[in-house]
């Protein structure tokens, strides 16, 4: 029988053959690509039926918010759907029982952040990559970076950067300059990040760039954006190449190579310079001592240890640059968010500096127990996040199958929280697009359920830094509003009237698709 194969192959043209070799390959390359679906049908699931290998392409033209919006009004609450994140099935919710559940109850069965690229660099050391039993170690080490003595202890930090701040908006003024609030804004975090995390002290006051804010602000891979954008389809279909690509082209990375060596370096000097000092958590400078205290060999029993407190010098410069990452960008947005609707409303405005003005008499000597009484500032800072949210989604990958009322999660599957949709959901906001700071009195926060608002996430793994930003936040409003009166003109952008539009960057980021430029007059000359 053999032989009679043998004879009848070895009749073939190499056109046969060539032939024959791209029917088995697109056979093989239609399975794999078709190889995870049906799960959700398995299960019960409703969502969208996905197309032969274009799965929801054709519903995606308009964006991945439009989509949703479409399956949460076809579908319910939750759905699952598949090819939203590279060859995996994903379930959509909104529904807050199912959040809970995911984000609390059940937390170790959602322990694992999902990414559908993760970068080569030493950054996926770090915390937010980190895996069940790593992260739980790297959670020992930071959570004493932002205690109430931590905070107090940066708080100078934070008005020193305001009142720099401050100088180059009244700089702006006099050239009759609109204001770009993710210009100043960025300099502001960058120099907050650079004297607390690093005890390094940059110039702010001036328009010339430093160092360590050019590194800061180029760290994330904008510049290649376009080129990864392009190689999406592949990505789409072949991850895993896609992820030993990267190895070899580093612009497919989407942390920028020539900024990542210069925070090796920086943070590997002092590192070894630290570590020559005695350092413990009373004479701690920085959040740089706190991580150096903890730093270990790679092979140290410590690490494997229940409740170790202990970090290799490779996780350690990860977590650096993840708190670059996360106390330069997040604030930027933040803030042209919140000064936008600030510019829209200046009746809010007005009630906030008349807060400031009965809580803090003297901006230059802020005492940290009088931040928590500017209860109008943070409902403001509130709204604006709800409104114009950092981040697009939270994401988990689920460890084991398993039931949550009428709703199976399948092992290996990917959770997906979409947060927009979320915070502008008219069954928890009435007239949700509405720019409303009373949303968040203590009396309606109360008449609502905390999973409706999640601009920092929730559970056990919440942002570390949400106080050091709500601290930073407030004192820059209370500088700000204090000097100045902003407004939006025909010049402005957005133009008065119009509204900020945001778009996703990477896989879960969100920032204005233009920067926010204000209008702004000094108070003393009004």
């Amino acid at each position: 029988m053999s032989s009679v194969v043998l004879d009848y192959l070895g009749q073939w043209t190499t056109t046969q053959y060539l032939v024959t070799a791209v029917i088995v390959l697109l056979i093989l390359f239609y399975y794999y690509s078709t190889s995870y679906l049906g799960v959700w049908e398995k299960v019960g699931v409703p969502g969208p039926k996905p197309l032969p290998l274009l799965n929801h392409m054709l519903d995606l033209r308009q964006g991945l918010e439009a989509a949703y919006q479409k399956w949460f009004q076809q579908y319910g609450q939750t759905f699952g759907c598949y090819g939203i994140h590279p060859h995996k099935a994903t379930l959509v919710t909104k529904d807050l029982n199912l959040i809970k559940e995911i984000l609390v109850k059940d937390f170790e069965n959602f322990t694992v952040r999902y990414r559908s690229i993760e970068t080569k660099t030493n950054l996926g050391k770090g915390l937010s990559s980190a895996s069940a039993g790593t992260w739980q170690r790297h959670r020992h080490v930071t959570n004493p970076m932002f205690t109430g003595v931590r905070m107090k202890a940066m708080l100078h930090h934070v008005t020193a950067s305001a009142r720099n701040l401050t100088e180059l908006i009244r700089q702006c003024v006099e050239r009759g300059d609109l204001i770009s609030i993710k210009q100043i804004s960025t300099k502001f975090s960058t120099e907050v990040i650079a004297r607390v995390g690093f005890g390094i002290y940059t110039h702010p006051a001036s328009t010339e760039e430093t160092e360590f804010a050019h590194y800061s602000r180029t760290l994330l891979n904008f510049g290649n954006f376009k080129m990864r954008k392009s190689a999406v389809t592949f990505l789409y279909y072949f991850p895993h190449v896609y992820s030993f690509l990267q190895s070899f082209i580093s612009s497919l990375d989407f942390i920028n190579s020539k900024s990542d060596q210069y925070f090796n370096t920086i943070v590997k000097a002092a590192i070894d310079a630290r570590k020559r000092e005695l350092i413990d958590e009373n004479n701690a400078r920085d959040m740089l001592d706190l991580l150096t205290k903890a730093s270990v060999e790679d092979n140290d029993i410590k690490l494997t240890q229940k409740g170790a407190k202990k970090m290799t010098e490779e996780e350690i410069m990860a977590n650096s640059k993840i708190l670059i990452l996360a106390g330069v960008e997040t604030i930027a947005t933040a803030l042209q968010g919140i000064m936008f609707c600030l510019a829209q409303h200046p009746e809010v405005q007005v009630k906030v500096v008349r807060e400031v003005d009965e809580v803090i008499t003297d901006l230059d000597n802020i005492e940290y127990e009088q931040l928590s009484q500017l209860k109008y500032t943070e409902q403001v800072i509130n709204e604006g996040l709800r409104l114009f949210p950092l981040l697009s989604y939270v994401t988990r990958l689920t460890k084991e199958t398993k039931k949550y009322g009428d709703i199976t999660i399948v092992k290996g599957t990917v959770v997906q929280i979409p947060l927009g949709p979320l915070m502008v959901d008219p069954d928890h906001w009435t007239d949700p697009y509405k720019f409303d700071p009373d949303r968040f009195t203590p009396e309606n926060k109360a008449k609502r359920d905390p999973m409706a608002y999640l601009p920092f996430g929730y559970g056990p793994r919440i942002c570390l830094g949400q106080r050091l930003a709500m601290m930073e936040l407030k004192i820059v409003l209370a500088y700000l509003l204090k000097n100045f009166q902003f407004g939006l003109s025909e010049r402005s952008e957005p133009k008065k009237g119009e509204t900020i539009k945001m778009e996703l960057f990477g896989s879960t980021v969100l920032r204005p698709q233009k920067p926010v430029l204000i209008e702004a007059i000094k108070k003393d000359v009004l």
